[in-house]
């Protein structure tokens, strides 16, 4: 066979494959069906200042402090999907779990194991998070879930309201952005005694998404023994 005899065998070769892998994503693409999830996006604040290991060591210590919350709020972390985000992660629940339980008990939760972690660590290793609550439909597709709710979960958790909200309360290890679609489902109606005067209405508006969201800072002093708290 010649030189250019293999490399016309290659190319043809190399379309069939593509041709393939194209027709597999169609077919699979109408197969997905969206799925009801709720979403917790957590990011950790300043983490690109850290030092590598620096970084490694507070990412392996805020999936362990997350981890804690949720079995603690009796969500099994086996029934969750965990995708990493470098610098945090998010969350994607079951539709089985009710929205309230996000926001009480895990969000009292996991303000109490980062505020223990922090107590144990200098203040180089202080671990601060901006956290977005958010639901809807999402698709698994081959590298991983997709979809607008996804894309809005992540664009509250970037949000400038977040960003200021958390640099102005320095005190504070959380801060919370929930969407529309929780304050009204959950927040407003005071769910698991949450106050809804706590969470303040912003402006969310970041690249596609321009809409209304709700901020709660957690005050310093909860518990999350506290059920007649404010988160």
């Amino acid at each position: 066979m010649t030189p250019r005899q293999r490399s016309a065998r290659f190319a043809a070769t190399t379309a069939a494959l593509r041709l393939q892998v194209r027709i597999a994503g169609m077919r699979a693409a109408r197969q997905v069906d969206p799925q009801h999830r709720s979403i917790v996006v957590i990011d950790m604040a300043d983490f690109g200042r850290r030092t590598d290991l620096a970084q490694l060591h507070a990412r392996t210590s805020l999936d362990r402090v997350v981890n804690a919350a949720f079995r603690a709020s009796e969500i099994a972390w086996h029934r969750l999907v965990n995708e990493d985000r470098g610098d945090g992660m998010i969350v994607f629940i079951p539709a089985t779990v009710s929205k309230a339980v996000l926001l009480h008990p895990f969000l009292p939760q996991l303000i109490t194991r980062l505020r223990d972690y922090n107590a144990q660590v200098g203040a180089g290793h202080r671990i601060r998070v901006r956290v977005a609550v958010h639901a809807g439909e999402v698709v698994h597709g081959p590298h991983g879930w997709i979809g607008t709710d996804l894309n809005f979960a992540c664009r509250l958790v970037d949000s400038a309201p977040l960003y200021q909200a958390l640099a102005r309360q320095t005190q504070s290890d959380v801060a919370v952005a929930v969407s529309e679609v929780i304050h009204q489902a959950v927040v407003r109606h005071g769910h698991r005694g949450i106050d809804p005067a706590s969470y303040k209405p912003v402006h969310v508006a970041v690249k596609e998404v321009a809409t209304r969201a709700w901020i709660h800072v957690p005050a310093e002093h909860v518990s999350a023994n506290n059920h007649g708290m404010s988160a």
